[in-house]
C-alpha cells in the first residue's frame, strides 16, 4: 500500500473522529433463507416466530423515531443556553486566548446544527413495509395459510431492517455531535476559567512588584545632617514632589 494513501486513510480516520458521518453506501435487505416448504413443517411454532420479530422490529423504529424527536427538542431548547457562552469573550480581544475560545464555539455551533441535521433526518418519513390486502390474497390462496403469513411477515421484517439501521444510524450520529458539543463547551469553560485565573495571578504579581518599586514616600523632605550633629527638615512648598525611599532602605534606615 502506498505512502499517499496510508496518509489519506489516517486523515479520513482523524477527520471521521472530530466530525462522524454516515456511510454513503445503501444498506441492502438480507437474503431470506427460509420457505414456505420449510415453515410449514411447524407452522404454529413459525407463525409465532415471525410475527416476534415484526414487532420487534416495529419497536425498534418506534424507539429509534422517538429518541430523535427528544434529540430534537433538547437541541431547541439548548440553542439559547448556548448562544450566552459569545458574551462571555466578545469584549476581551486583546486577550491571546480569544481565538482558542472562537474556534470551539464555532464547533459548538457546527456540533448543534449537525446534531439537528440527523436527527431531523432521523425523524423523515420513510417506506414501512407491512402485510396488505394482496398479501393476505396470496395467503389465504395458499395450501398453508399460517405459513404463508409467516412468510409474508419474514419479507417485511426483513425489508424494514435496513430502513430501521439506517433511522438508528442517524440516532447515534446525533448522539455523537451532541457529546462533542458538550466537550467542547466544557474545554470553553476550562479555557475561560484558566484564562481568569492567570489574570488574576498575573495582576497580583504586577501590583506587587509596583509597590516594591514606588518605595515608601513622603510629602517631608529627607532629614539633613549639619555639621553640629542636629537633624532638620525642610518643609517642602505647594508643587514639590514627594521624597521616597526604596523599601529595602526604608527598612534598614528603621533599624
Amino acid at each position: 500500500m502506498s505512502e499517499p494513501h496510508n496518509v489519506r486513510r489516517a486523515a479520513r480516520a482523524i477527520l471521521n473522529v472530530i466530525f462522524p458521518h454516515a456511510s454513503g453506501a445503501v444498506a441492502e435487505p438480507p437474503e431470506r433463507v427460509v420457505t414456505t416448504e420449510l415453515l410449514a413443517t411447524n407452522a404454529e411454532f413459525a407463525m409465532e416466530m415471525a410475527i416476534n420479530l415484526h414487532d420487534a422490529e416495529v419497536r425498534r423504529r418506534q424507539s429509534a423515531d422517538t429518541k430523535a424527536a427528544l434529540y430534537l427538542a433538547f437541541l431547541a431548547a439548548v440553542i439559547p443556553v448556548i448562544g450566552t457562552l459569545s458574551p462571555t469573550f466578545s469584549d476581551r480581544f486583546r486577550n491571546p486566548v480569544l481565538a482558542i475560545e472562537i474556534a470551539l464555539f464555532a464547533l459548538v455551533l457546527i456540533y448543534v446544527l449537525m446534531a439537528g441535521w440527523y436527527a431531523a433526518r432521523a425523524t423523515m418519513p420513510s417506506v414501512l413495509h407491512s402485510i396488505g390486502e394482496a398479501d393476505l390474497s396470496e395467503v389465504f390462496s395458499d395450501k398453508d395459510t399460517r405459513a404463508a403469513t409467516a412468510i409474508k411477515l419474514i419479507d417485511a421484517t426483513r425489508l424494514n431492517y435496513p430502513l430501521n439501521n439506517k433511522k438508528i444510524t442517524y440516532v447515534r450520529l446525533t448522539q455523537a455531535h451532541i457529546f462533542r458539543a458538550f466537550l467542547s463547551i466544557m474545554l470553553i469553560v476550562a479555557v475561560d476559567w484558566g484564562t481568569s485565573v492567570a489574570t488574576v495571578i498575573f495582576e497580583e504579581r504586577q501590583g506587587a512588584s509596583e509597590v516594591l518599586e514606588e518605595g515608601v514616600c513622603s510629602l517631608i523632605d529627607l532629614p539633613h545632617v549639619p555639621v553640629d550633629g542636629v537633624l532638620s527638615y525642610r518643609i517642602p512648598t505647594l508643587g514639590d514632589a514627594p521624597s521616597c525611599l526604596p523599601l529595602s532602605m526604608g527598612a534598614s534606615l528603621a533599624e
